[in-house]
């Protein structure tokens, strides 16, 4: 037995050898104790500073020798410091800094612990996010320990979270509120790309987030809502958007509650907005919310972030036009943040092929493309343009939100010209800023109660001058549009549960207009004469009074019912102005919806034609009166539908539409058209429906964008009092566009092909030796050359060094690929002179334009 018993004692002993060497178990135990017993078994050595490992606490539980890595990041989970293997035998234990990185990952949850779907998870300061899937589940790789993760889904709350809150074993739970604004809507989240959603009837785009479109490389915002269907630039600017008929005056743009009265760079060929800062914008062209009035078209609000930041973030580039840099600062932690950008063209320095492209475009049948450098003349040009913007966010305490906002754009122009002689010379200054401030407080971090007010203050200035100067005699013609507009809003919502809430507010403005033409000469000191072409000034005070119930049931029926009751004081007329809302489902992939509202404004612009030496911004805002101007109203009906299902989306609406108050003036009809110089009176009828379908492979994705519009417009003294064509009335549009990612590429192609605008043709000229006397046709009978040009853009997103903490960006893009040349507008006028000439206007599209843009952030 004794044997025996010998070899059982030394196989016991041998099992306990080999299990104290292939296993470790440690038990709540301080890590300065069993640092030891660690680098035993793993045959590791550590490098650490003593006071690192202080007070800290590990739990473990190894049956593997093998997977080192894997230990490590669970000792960091347990311990928040970092533990680095430089080789495989040494390990340095130290302190996480601002250029570590790790992977992360999360599961999103509703407060019911549902999952939720197409969440965007995106790292501060960069451009890779991640999509939850159908369970809610995400994960990155590479993020910087040291920032914030944000999570962002229409319908809810956004939150922002430390990255080191990923430092767990497992995956992080995250819940996220339904925003109590917002009750369960129908929601595309990507409607024409990332970045681009559909929430029912309204646009949300997120600009951080966008992917490229078609011909663009900056997520320009004005660009981007035009490659939605309804949505027309009959002369290829940014700024010159028609929507359903309306004209671009009839657009109410807002920059953090700013109201701005010129959105354009360049004379409308790029957006007066700076994408990079810009958080969302909400584009609106049906089912107004009743906090919006004073346009008659569309909204397009622009919001900038509200939330301090962890940290510094930024980014600057440029293009082949302008440069830019934003940065935003967190001042007090999680108490005070500042956010600055400024742009600004260096087309008076540099003349790119880009800038000739747009200046061919921009300035062809003005002088400035007709006079150019001779043996006797010469000329000089000199053009830019820069915005600048401030946001400063400011938590009083955890329930209340101060902000303050500014913006200031710019667009100036000098030309002249000369003979080399000196003996006679033409100067024309043509300037215009838009500035605007905002205040705001908002109550926030209440589940049912929500409530804002604020104070804001817009100007606008129009200054054009030109001076003829020959020999001692000086000739100057003026024109100046001013505009202060000065207003308080206060808004309030309460959510008595999820299927009720109401809201409702107060708003005054103080709006101040006035143009003015003149001219006058003089030689030396001595005045000849000094002439008030036309002037006005005029001033209107608005309240107006809103509210909405929405109402969402469990069957998938949304209900917003509202109005909204303006009156103008100086005019002693008041709007009662109904909006209304109805969504239904009919099951989970299918939703119907239909509209109806009452919109009025009382600021519009009339084309003037008495300085018209430039022939550029040629148009200026006025008031409505009791003798001239009339309040310009209307109203919208449509109704439609939205079919989503295995990466399909199908969407598509029809309405009616009619404007009032429109004016000869306001449509420019004194050049085109044989009429007094009286001014005429009228309303537009409106009839289209709009489609778009799109279908998502993979990675690569197309749409399919077409509109049909049907314009009359009609006014009374004028073709019989019968109507006809308006003047932007573009029947047929397709907008036909694909993307496509690769790694860190993006490509996107698109083709736009429209039937043309409609146009007043001359049918007879006679001069028989005297004046030219010209016939013209039924006015706008006849129809432009159609449409069509392809625009490709392509980007590549890269790190330098594996540093996830600074971004970079190159990319190309090319407008009119295959250089198509396009009519865009036909006119027809004699000079004003005895011996008159007719002079036949065309202007063509934009030639084939390259961009190049590099940028960086961090």
């Amino acid at each position: 037995m004794k044997p025996h018993l010998l070899v059982f004692i030394l196989s016991l002993l041998q099992y306990v050898c080999f299990a104290q060497k292939n296993e470790l178990s440690i038990d709540n135990k301080p890590l300065e104790d069993v640092i030891g017993e660690i680098e035993s078994f793993y045959g590791v050595k550590f490098s650490f500073v003593d006071e690192l490992l202080t007070d800290k606490v590990i739990t473990i539980q190894s049956t593997s020798k093998g997977n080192v890595k894997s230990f490590l990041e669970d000792l960091q989970y347990q311990t928040q410091l970092r533990f680095e293997l430089v080789d495989p035998q040494y390990v340095i234990i130290r302190s996480f800094n601002d250029n570590d990185v790790i992977n992360i990952c999360g599961r999103i949850l509703d407060a019911n612990k549902k999952p939720i779907e197409g969440v965007l998870v995106l790292p501060a300061g960069s451009k890779k996010g991640a999509i939850t899937d159908e369970n809610g589940n995400f994960s990155l790789e590479g993020v910087a320990y040291n920032s914030r993760v944000s999570y962002q889904h229409i319908g809810y709350n956004g939150r922002n979270i430390k990255t080191e809150r990923f430092l767990q074993k497992g995956c992080l739970r995250v819940t996220m509120l339904e925003s109590f604004q917002i009750l369960s809507e129908f929601v595309v989240k990507e409607y024409l790309t990332t970045g681009f959603a559909k929430k029912d009837k309204n646009m949300q785009i997120y600009p951080k987030e966008l992917k490229i479109l078609p011909g663009l490389i900056e997520p320009d915002i004005l660009q981007s809502i035009q490659q939605s269907p309804g949505i027309n630039s009959p002369f290829e600017t940014a700024s010159g958007i028609h929507v359903r008929g309306g004209s671009p005056d009839q657009n109410l743009v807002l920059w953090n509650g700013i109201k701005t009265y010129n959105q354009g760079h360049f004379f409308g060929m790029l957006s007066a907005f700076n994408p990079y800062i810009s958080h969302d914008v909400s584009f609106i062209k049906n089912g107004t919310n009743p906090k919006y009035g004073d346009r008659v078209a569309s909204v397009i609000d622009i919001r900038t972030s509200n939330e301090v930041p962890e940290k510094a973030t930024g980014g600057a580039g440029f293009n082949m036009i302008y440069g830019d840099a934003f940065i935003e600062l967190p001042v007090i932690e999680d108490k005070l943040s500042v956010q600055l950008s400024g742009r600004r063209s260096y087309t008076d320095l540099i003349q790119t092929p880009t800038f000739n492209q747009l200046s061919d475009r921009v300035f062809q049948n003005t002088k400035i493309s007709s006079e150019e450098t001779t043996d006797d003349s010469q000329q000089d040009k000199k053009f830019f343009f820069n915005d600048f913007t401030t946001n400063i966010v400011f938590k009083t305490n955890k329930n209340s939100r101060l902000t303050f906002n500014s913006l200031y754009t710019q667009n100036k122009l000098d030309f002249s010209s000369r003979l080399q002689d000196q003996s006679q010379q033409f100067n024309d200054v043509l300037n215009t800023a838009n500035e605007g401030y905002n205040l705001n407080w908002a109550l926030i971090g209440n589940d049912h109660f929500n409530m804002d007010a604020d104070l804001y203050f817009a100007r606008y200035i129009l200054s054009y001058e030109f001076r003829n100067i020959e020999q001692d005699t000086i000739e100057i013609s003026t024109k100046q549009n001013l505009i202060k507009d000065l207003g308080a809003n206060l808004n309030a919502s309460y959510r008595f549960n999820d299927r009720h809430t109401v809201l409702g507010g107060y708003q005054y403005s103080n709006n101040f207009i006035q143009y003015a033409f003149a001219t006058n000469a003089s030689v030396g000191n001595d005045l000849l004469y000094e002439l008030n072409l036309d002037q006005n000034r005029s001033t209107i005070n608005t309240h107006s009074f809103y509210g909405q119930y929405q109402f969402s049931s469990k069957v998938g029926t949304t209900l917003q019912a509202g109005a909204r009751v303006n009156h103008y004081q100086d005019l002693n007329e008041t709007f009662f102005e109904p909006r209304f809302y109805v969504e239904q489902s009919i099951s989970d992939i299918f939703k119907l919806n239909a509209t109806a509202e009452y919109r009025s404004q009382t600021a519009s612009q009339i084309k003037e034609s008495v300085v018209s030496d430039l022939s550029l911004e040629n148009q200026v805002w006025t008031l409505a009166s009791n003798d001239r101007f009339p309040v310009i109203d209307s109203y919208q009906f449509t109704t439609g539908g939205t079919l989503e299902f295995d990466d399909w989306i199908i969407d598509g609406e029809a309405y009616i539409k009619r404007i009032n108050g429109i004016t000869t003036l306001t449509f420019g009809f004194l050049n085109p058209i044989p009429i007094d110089s009286s001014y005429l009176t009228g309303n537009s009828n409106v009839f289209g429906t709009d489609l778009f379908v799109k279908k998502h492979f993979n990675n690569y994705k197309s749409w399919i964008a077409y509109s049909y519009i049907k314009t009359e417009n009609q006014f009374f003294g004028l073709n019989n009092d019968d109507p006809f064509p308006g003047n932007w009335n573009i029947e047929h549009t397709i907008k036909w566009s694909h993307f496509y990612t690769y790694k860190q590429f993006q490509f996107s192609l698109g083709w736009v092909w429209h039937t043309g605008k409609a146009f007043t043709n001359v049918v007879e000229e006679e001069s028989s030796g005297g004046p030219v006397s010209i016939t013209f046709d039924g006015i706008n009978q006849n129809k432009l050359p159609v449409y069509h040009r392809m625009d490709l853009s392509a980007v590549y997103d890269f790190e330098i060094n594996h540093n996830p903490r600074i971004k970079y960006r190159i990319g190309l893009s090319i407008l009119n690929l295959y250089n198509r040349r396009n009519l865009l507008n036909r006119e027809f006028r004699t000079t004003p002179s005895l011996e008159n000439e007719l002079i036949d206007t065309k202007i063509y599209s934009l030639n084939i334009t390259p961009n190049l843009v590099f940028r960086v952030f961090f």
